[in-house]
């Protein structure tokens, strides 16, 4: 993502693969429509520099909205996309897209199990912590900043790694949920000693993430997901 005016954010580059082969369906550059404030060349990998020789290669599509036709030749109103924080790419896509199983939400919510689904998660852990954490691989490494390809392909490894391994992402939760209710420990001591503190729940807000775009995506669970791909009740399409 690039910075446009207003505080908006536009698409740079699109990255799709397929969730159950791996194999990739679209990597490729998206000419900015707009005056691009700021590349954010640390974060996205992309410079004025590199767009412009993209674009004169004919290596980039000529607008998001060229990205998102190409996208649709993949999908349909009936696919389940798979990724991690989707909301910021659905909405520079300009999709509304109900069939949604994000690593984001998925791991918060079992960090949070007592929070209701109608209520914002209080945190959520980035793809690069876990990707570490659970996958033993370190992404995101390059000084030149984030590959979208590797983020998706992480995604992809973070949310089948979740599949296989539900005991093991409970233990995560649990060592997560400790280290969150530590390191927020300080805050709710010195807030504590105010008149009229906030509730707890409140401190572990993250400003990081707006989670209020999440109420729009259908939940899934994981047999729904199996269900969803056309799995037989107990396939595991990564065994062989």
């Amino acid at each position: 993502m690039v910075g446009v005016k207003n505080g908006r954010q536009a698409l740079a580059f699109l990255s799709a693969i397929n969730f159950l082969t791996g194999e990739v369906l679209i990597s490729r550059y998206v000419t900015p429509t707009e005056e691009v404030l700021d590349w954010r060349s640390e974060f996205s990998g992309v410079t004025q520099a590199i767009m412009t020789s993209a674009v004169a290669s004919g290596a980039a599509f000529r607008n998001w909205r060229e990205a998102r036709d190409k996208l649709w030749d993949f999908m349909d109103d009936s696919t389940v996309l798979v990724g991690h924080s989707l909301h910021y790419d659905l909405e520079v896509l300009g999709i509304s897209h109900a069939k949604v199983v994000d690593s984001a939400i998925l791991t918060a919510e079992t960090v949070f199990p007592s929070i209701p689904s109608t209520k914002p998660l209080t945190r959520m852990w980035g793809l690069k912590r876990l990707a570490k954490d659970l996958l033993g691989l370190d992404i995101q490494t390059g000084s030149c900043g984030h590959s979208a390809l590797e983020d998706a392909h992480a995604a992809r490894d973070v949310t089948i790694w979740c599949i296989r391994n539900p005991e093991e992402l409970k233990l995560w939760a649990e060592k997560a949920r400790l280290q969150e209710e530590q390191r927020l420990a300080p805050n709710r001591k010195k807030y504590g000693k105010r008149k009229g503190k906030l509730p707890a729940t409140q401190y572990t807000r993250s400003s990081q993430h707006n989670t209020e775009h999440y109420d729009d995506y259908e939940s899934f669970q994981w047999s729904e997901l199996a269900e969803e791909l056309g799995w037989p009740e107990g396939y595991d399409p990564w065994s062989d």
